[in-house]
Parts: C-alpha cells; sequence; structure tokens
C-alpha cells in the first residue's frame, strides 16, 4: 500500500465522524429556529419602536437594544440579534463615535449574511455608507449605498431602495464639495428628483420624502434659488413635525436659516440656526452640533463679521479635534479589510437556499475534499511557506505606508486650511488697525490668530507623521549636511512633500516672499549649482 493510500485509509472513519457532525449540527440548527411566536411579537414591537425612535431620542436606543440582545437569548431568535446590533451601532455614530459604530456595522453585517437575516441588511449597508461620508471616503460610501440598493432590490423592499437614493445624492453632493467644485460636480439635485418621485408614489412613502425635501432645499439654497428653498424645506419641516424626526429638523432650520441670512433677514437666521443648535444638543448628537457651527460660521463670514466667524469656526474646529475625526478616518480605513470579509460571507450565504439533503451532501463532500486536498499539498506547503510570509509581510509593511501617508496628508491638509483662514482674518486685522479701531478688539484678534500658529508640538507631531512616511529622509539629510538648522530640515520636509510656496507660506506662518528667500538662502547653504534644482536634489534623499 503507497504512502498516500494509507493515509487515506486512516482518514476515512475521520471523515464520516465529520459528516455525522455536520448532519447534527443541521437538525440543531432548525431546532433552534423554531421560537415562541409572543417572543416574536415582542422583537417586532421592539423593532418597531428602534425605528420610530433613531431619528427623534437617540439615547432611547440603548434601551431597546439591551431588551433586543436579552430577547435573543431567551428565544435564539437570530433577527433580534442583528437589530440589536443594528441599532447599537447607529447609537454609536449618531454620538460621534465613528470607530466603535464601524466595528458594530460590520459585525452585524456578517452575522446578517452568516444567519441568512435579509430584511435589515439594507439599512446595515446605510450605516456603513454613512460612516465611510463623514470621513470623506466617498469610494467605500458608494460601494455601500449601491450594496444596499441591490439586496433592496432583490428584497423586492421599494423604502430602503428610496431611502439608499437618498444616501446616493447627499454623497454626490459631498464629493463635489470636497473637489471644491460645486457648481460643476454637483448632480445630487438629478439623484433627489428621482427619488423624491419614487417617494411621492405612495402614501406610505411619506416619511421618507423628508430627506429628499430637505436635500433639494440645500441644494437651491446653495445655488441661491431662496424661493424654491423655502418650497421644498418648508415640506421638510412640516413631515418631520409630524413624524416626530428631530434628527431631520436640524438639516431643516440650518438651511431656512442660512437662506435668510443670505437674504438679509439676519436675525431670523441665526434664530433658526439657534433652533437647530438646541435640538442638536438634546438629541446629544456631537458631530451635528459641530456642522451646525460650521453654519453659523458660513454665514457670518458672508456678511463679513470677522469677530464671530472666527468665534464660530474655533467652536467648530475645537469639536473637531475632540471627536477625533482626522483620526477616525485612518481608524476606519483599518476595518475596511473585515468589511471585505463580510461581503465574502454575504456570497457565502446566498448558498445557502438548498434543500437540509443538499445541505448534508455539500458538507460531507466539503470535508472529503478538505482532507484530500490537504494530504496533496503537504509536501507543496513547506516550500511556498517562506514565499508567502515573504508576500504578507511585504503587503502589512505596504499597507502601514499607505495609512501613514494618509494620516501626512490629512494633517498637512487640515493644517493648511487653517492656516489659509487665519491668513485671511491677519489681513482684515490690519484693516481694521489702518481704520483706527477699537485696540482692544484688534488685540483680541490678534491673540486669536496666534492660538492657532504652528506650534512646535504641532511640528513634532508632524515630524512623527512625516518620518512614518519616508523614515531615512532627516538622517540621510543630516549625513549629508550635517549644517543644517532645524529651521532648514523644517523648510526641506516641506520641499520633500513638493508643497508650493504659497502651501509652505500657510503652513510656516510667513509670507510666500519669506518662502523664496528661505530657499534662496538653502540653496547657497547646501552648495546646489545653478542649474540644479533644489526640488530635485531633496526628492533624490
Amino acid at each position: 500500500m503507497s504512502r498516500l493510500n494509507f493515509l487515506l485509509f486512516l482518514l476515512a472513519p475521520l471523515c464520516f465522524l465529520l459528516a455525522l457532525q455536520a448532519c447534527k449540527n443541521t437538525v440543531q440548527q432548525k431546532n433552534s429556529n423554531e421560537t415562541d411566536t409572543s417572543y416574536q411579537r415582542e422583537i417586532a414591537q421592539q423593532i418597531a419602536k428602534a425605528k420610530r425612535l433613531e431619528n427623534d431620542n437617540n439615547d432611547s436606543l440603548p434601551a431597546i437594544v439591551k431588551q433586543l440582545y436579552q430577547l435573543n437569548k431567551l428565544s435564539g431568535d437570530k433577527t433580534a440579534l442583528v437589530y440589536a446590533e443594528l441599532y447599537e451601532g447607529i447609537f454609536y455614530w449618531q454620538a460621534s463615535d465613528h470607530h466603535r459604530s464601524m466595528q458594530i456595522a460590520i459585525t452585524t453585517l456578517g452575522d446578517a449574511n452568516k444567519l441568512n437575516v435579509k430584511k435589515p441588511l439594507p439599512q446595515i449597508y446605510a450605516l456603513i455608507g454613512n460612516l465611510n461620508k463623514e470621513t470623506r471616503n466617498y469610494d467605500m460610501a458608494f460601494k455601500a449605498a449601491d450594496n444596499g440598493v441591490k439586496v433592496a432590490t432583490e428584497n423586492k423592499d421599494t423604502a430602503s431602495i428610496i431611502a439608499l437614493l437618498g444616501l446616493k445624492a447627499m454623497f454626490t453632493r459631498g464629493l463635489s464639495l470636497s473637489k471644491h467644485q460645486p457648481t460643476l460636480n454637483d448632480h445630487s439635485i438629478d439623484v433627489n428628483l428621482q427619488a423624491l418621485k419614487m417617494a411621492e408614489s405612495s402614501p406610505k412613502y411619506e416619511r421618507l420624502r423628508i430627506r429628499f425635501y430637505n436635500n433639494i432645499g440645500q441644494y437651491y439654497k446653495d445655488q441661491r434659488a431662496f424661493d424654491k428653498t423655502y418650497f421644498y424645506v418648508g415640506k421638510a419641516v412640516e413631515l418631520a413635525k409630524k413624524y416626530h424626526q428631530r434628527r431631520s429638523l436640524t438639516y431643516s432650520y440650518c438651511w431656512l436659516g442660512e437662506a435668510n441670512y443670505y437674504q438679509g433677514n439676519k436675525a431670523k437666521g441665526i434664530a433658526l440656526l439657534d433652533s437647530a443648535l438646541l435640538i442638536a444638543k438634546e438629541l446629544n448628537e456631537p458631530f451635528r452640533v459641530m456642522e451646525i457651527n460650521e453654519s453659523f460660521y458660513d454665514c457670518y463670514l458672508s456678511s463679513e463679521d470677522y469677530k464671530e466667524a472666527i468665534r464660530y469656526y474655533t467652536r467648530a474646529w475645537t469639536m473637531r479635534d475632540s471627536l477625533k475625526v482626522l483620526d477616525n478616518v485612518k481608524e476606519i480605513s483599518d476595518l475596511q479589510l473585515k468589511y471585505q470579509t463580510a461581503e465574502k460571507n454575504k456570497n457565502i450565504a446566498r448558498l445557502q437556499a438548498a434543500s437540509e439533503i443538499q445541505t448534508l451532501q455539500r458538507n460531507v463532500i466539503a470535508v472529503v475534499f478538505f482532507f484530500l486536498l490537504v494530504i496533496a499539498v503537504l509536501f507543496y506547503i513547506k516550500e511556498e511557506k517562506d514565499k508567502k510570509l515573504l508576500q504578507l509581510g511585504k503587503r502589512v509593511v505596504d499597507e502601514e505606508l499607505r495609512l501613514a501617508a494618509l494620516e501626512l496628508n490629512h494633517f498637512t491638509e487640515s493644517l493648511n486650511k487653517k492656516n489659509e483662514v487665519i491668513e485671511e482674518f491677519k489681513s482684515e486685522i490690519e484693516q481694521l488697525r489702518g481704520q483706527h479701531s477699537n485696540s482692544e478688539d484688534v488685540e483680541r484678534l490678534e491673540n486669536v490668530v496666534k492660538i492657532h500658529i504652528m506650534t512646535d508640538e504641532s511640528w513634532e507631531n508632524f515630524r512623527k507623521l512625516f518620518t512614518k512616511v519616508h523614515p531615512n529622509f532627516f538622517d540621510a539629510l543630516v549625513q549629508k549636511f550635517p549644517n543644517l538648522t532645524a529651521n532648514d530640515t523644517r523648510m526641506l520636509s516641506l520641499v520633500k512633500l513638493k508643497l508650493s510656496n504659497y502651501e509652505m507660506s500657510n503652513m510656516l506662518g510667513v509670507t510666500i516672499e519669506g518662502v523664496k528667500k528661505a530657499k534662496q538662502r538653502l540653496r547657497k547653504k547646501l552648495g546646489i549649482a545653478k542649474e540644479e534644482n533644489l526640488e530635485d536634489v531633496i526628492s533624490g534623499l
């Protein structure tokens, strides 16, 4: 008997035992799905209650989540488990704990696919899409929305299709704003009007119209078509009050407030924004509070009320820092691999539609095939092991480098934007000084500006992020040019990033002319010939 035949002879009884165990597991799963009707009614009631309250009172969700987990424990009902996880994720999202929410959302997606609970899948994908939108990862946001629409179409769930089209419209607008070309790239109005037409096709979709009235009103507000803004947002307010959708009201009041302010009715505009802010605080949604402060800033900036603009700008950025929005970008990006794994589980779940006998046959065949495959590759594994470990190590390093580059890019972009606004304020301060304005007001504004100038601590954080992406740069720089000062290395690190003179001036808090002079001094200090380019020399390090 050959060695391979001998191994097969030994493994045959084990395969038989595993097949019996698979059969036993199938029967146990069938029994666990037979839950009591009373539990099912209670579960349905808790889910309906959560749907009513998620947009009106976020603090009520934990109690419902706890009850659903308890019902799952008592009855074994898998639907209760998936919805408990879903609304727990929604609670953390609205509480601005995006990293925790994404962890729960990924677990929920995996459990829904594994347990074949399809009804909440569109809502799970909507949550994942919203989380990616909050961190400006629009590629993943659109992918989640498309997956949700696909599942909702398979489930013939028109309400979910309408809701997800609303998400896609919001993502479309957000993407256009992120490119700073809203008038060229914002095609969200077409998606919103298409979805609104579906929502208006039946009275049972009336509540879903709120999102689209708000979105369309926001679009026309940005286009300065204020009559249309009041028309659509007015409808949103009416329905939001009817269905107790207080979170939606925060958006309605924001758009109405900005529209009134831009048209010159400033007192009414500020009052509406104050109403939106009060509701957001009552709902305990810090991310919405931050966004509303940004709306205040936009209004005051438009009327050149720089004192108030600085106040709300500072509030918004303080909240953004406290909510760790930029940190969430990295943390949520780290979860994308798990998200992809959960997507694969969905495909596996679709294969579980066959009968119990077919399932048992597949299990037996899979077990036998698995052991045959193990035997076939025993001698091959040893030779491939080192190669695979090397490839895995490279992928890990590449992923770490990508995430570090993402961190550096977000840090630089955030700092550059902040200093850019401060430069505008500094210019206005000079004008105030020339107009012989109140010296105390001018001094207070200057002190606010100084708070935002780059500190040594900020540069230390920048240096840490820079070193992750370019680990050997500073060592190579010191080795080749040992006489450089700390300011010299700081300037050369920005040259390495290929920033423009304008961007460098914002980062360093100096004039563009000052940047040019600093570069000229560095050329002489480094002994760079006339025909050589400073950027080329530094990029080679």
